[in-house]
């Protein structure tokens, strides 16, 4: 595994609390999102998904190719800090909508089939700009 990781970069101690995430490609100055969600703890549950994410990169959609590209970041964001748990999952499927993260159906917080997540990660990487 070669590509960079960007956990919450200054904001770390705002992902102790409840909120909604993003987890976003990015490379070259491009950047895409993965997968959008929420979380009572959104560091507990972002680290759940780096975990995931190291046993199985296809997770998110990436291959064996794919994840040996060091010029490609993973990062892992805090969209908005919110304590209720009705209101986060309503802005969460807001979010999906209006963002349609690479790996998520689009209208909720499931994940797309395995071979569906690595076909959009890769449709992404070789666009042009």
């Amino acid at each position: 595994m070669n590509i960079n990781i960007s956990f919450f970069q200054d904001k770390l101690i705002n992902a102790i609390n409840a909120g909604i995430y993003i987890i976003s490609i990015e490379k070259n100055g491009k950047t895409k999102p993965l997968y959008i969600g929420e979380s009572f703890c959104v560091l507990i549950r972002c680290s759940q998904h780096l975990y995931e994410f190291k046993k199985n990169p296809e997770y998110f959609g990436f291959d064996n190719e794919t994840i040996k590209d060091n010029n490609i970041t993973l990062k892992f964001e805090l969209i908005d800090s919110i304590e209720d748990q009705e209101d986060r999952k309503s802005e969460e499927k807001k979010k999906i909508k209006k963002h349609k993260p690479l790996c998520q159906s689009g209208y909720s917080d499931n994940m797309k089939p395995i071979p569906d997540k690595i076909q959009a990660v890769k449709d992404f990487l070789n666009e042009k700009n």
